[in-house]
């Protein structure tokens, strides 16, 4: 599995993501909410050898934070999701707060790889990597 980095606008990401983006299965995955990307998001695609998307999370960078919304991984492949949110908190500024804002379904996958819950919603949770000297809720 490989995972790339694209800018919200690089031309590479519509070919990877589009098909996805704009199938209903995807959308209804994603709870009806449609897709958003900017200049301002960068977004980590998993592709098997062939090339196929696997999965996909865009993030947002504004203001001294990284925020993950509407996000999509197949199946909900644990391996997947594990590798995109690992290279994320890998690739991440240092000194930017990372949060996201995630399905309740999917909380587990967020937790094994460092995310906190912030606060909790009726279909989502708010969670952030918190650093070892900030105080956990």
């Amino acid at each position: 599995m490989d995972i790339i980095r694209l800018k919200g606008n690089d031309k590479q990401l519509y070919s990877l993501v589009a098909h996805l983006v704009m199938d209903e299965e995807v959308i209804r995955y994603n709870l009806n909410y449609p897709y958003k990307t900017s200049p301002d998001y960068e977004w980590f695609v998993a592709t098997d050898n062939n090339g196929t998307t696997l999965g996909f999370i865009p993030v947002k960078l504004e203001g001294g934070k990284a925020t993950i919304n509407n996000y999509y991984v197949a199946e909900d492949d644990r391996i997947v999701f594990s590798a995109l949110l690992k290279e994320i908190t890998k690739v991440v500024p240092s000194g930017f707060e990372i949060e996201s804002v995630t399905q309740v379904r999917h909380v587990p996958e967020f937790e094994k790889n460092g995310f906190s819950v912030v606060l909790c919603w009726k279909r989502y949770v708010k969670m952030r990597i918190f650093s070892d000297e900030e105080k956990r809720i």
